[in-house]
């Protein structure tokens, strides 16, 4: 392939501790490393918690506008004066803009979008008149014409086909790459050299999406029975007072940690006993596969998508097949019981290793440049 041909961009809204933003950060990076041409493109730096990941061998531009709504001019100027052929985008609306500006100029380029969610469960979460009728149908009929959707799972890119059959022929699905750091500290000689922390780990936005109600009940259901466990919620988000107050209703609130966000998460997983996921849906849980890398099992809801392609029953965790806090309290019971094999639940996360999820993004965007 000649290096002209590896030019891309990668366009995202910023690079504030979400992860869509950590995964475009490992992309970009692995592209460039494998001698791609690579534009990062973000439209500003608030919260960048992420910035000091980016590579020197990435060309990062900042657009210098606080929101996508006024990104129509900035983005419009950069892909004019930069003759920019590809773009892989990480947002749903900067995805519709792209489709505009595409219709609107004569300069055409190719637009590769990478769906960051079930489509199905965040339409049915979707409130308010502009967002329902507006813009979803905004979006209903432009998304279909970008030229390529990467999904993070195979459950998401079926149901993404469900929501769209004309896009049937134009999707694949790409697994996340683990976080650069975690992979990084996996693979550090002194790695087992610490000692065991006795917490549950729970890592996410304290949204509706996560569902935190369900694990302080799990762990409220199994408190007794392990007197010194705690549990541990890392992250921030607009129930977290409501959640303090169920762990207060449930008689552990004083057994559960808030954490707030942190953006070095290593240690965490290291020290936990297991991680638990109970989302109602997911895109795919970075958060599993993380804590997977660094050895410590997972009990997850078997939500729509990703648990299921991820965890193997006592090999690396416990899938809960329902939203049902009985099963739940069952199943983490007998994670902290089962003896699992660290060196084993660590070997079950190599394929999402960043250099396997490098190689398949080039294969796909390759084999359409």
């Amino acid at each position: 392939m000649h290096m002209k041909s590896k030019r891309l961009t990668l366009l995202v809204s910023s690079l504030a501790g979400g992860g869509a933003e950590g995964v475009c950060v490992s992309v970009a990076n692995g592209l460039a490393n494998n001698g791609w041409q690579i534009d990062l493109v973000v439209l500003h730096l608030n919260n960048a918690v992420y910035e000091s990941r980016v590579s020197k061998k990435v060309n990062l531009i900042v657009l210098g506008v606080d929101h996508a709504r006024y990104s129509f001019g900035p983005i419009r100027n950069y892909l004019k004066e930069n003759g920019v052929e590809n773009v892989l985008v990480f947002n749903y609306e900067l995805t519709i803009i792209l489709v505009l500006l595409r219709k609107w100029s004569r300069k055409q380029f190719k637009i590769f979008a990478r769906n960051i969610n079930t489509i199905s469960k965040n339409r049915k979460l979707s409130n308010g008149f502009w967002r329902t009728q507006v813009m979803n149908r905004i979006f209903d009929t432009l998304y279909c014409q970008v030229d390529h959707v990467i999904n993070q799972c195979r459950g998401m890119e079926e149901d993404l086909l469900d929501f769209y059959p004309s896009l049937r022929g134009r999707t694949s699905f790409i697994y996340n790459p683990v976080n650069q750091d975690v992979e990084k500290a996996a693979f550090k000689a002194d790695f087992f050299d610490f000692q065991k922390g006795n917490y549950i780990l729970c890592v996410g936005r304290l949204e509706a999406q996560k569902a935190f109600h369900y694990a302080i009940a799990g762990f409220a259901g199994i408190a007794n029975e392990f007197t010194g466990l705690r549990l541990k919620i890392v992250g921030q988000g607009k129930l977290e007072s409501e959640l303090k107050q169920c762990a207060v209703d449930l008689g552990v609130g004083d057994r559960v940690d808030f954490e707030g966000f942190k953006r070095d998460l290593v240690s965490y997983y290291r020290q936990a006993r297991a991680t638990l996921l109970t989302s109602l849906y997911e895109g795919f849980p970075n958060v599993l596969i993380e804590s997977i890398t660094l050895g410590a099992p997972v009990v997850a809801f078997n939500c729509p998508n990703g648990p299921s392609e991820i965890v193997q029953d006592e090999v690396n965790g416990l899938l809960v097949e329902s939203e049902n806090t009985v099963e739940l309290i069952s199943k983490l019971r007998a994670v902290l019981n089962f003896e699992f094999d660290q060196n084993v639940v660590m070997r079950s996360g190599e394929r999402f290793h960043s250099d396997n999820i490098i190689s398949a993004y080039e294969r796909v965007l390759c084999s359409r440049i």
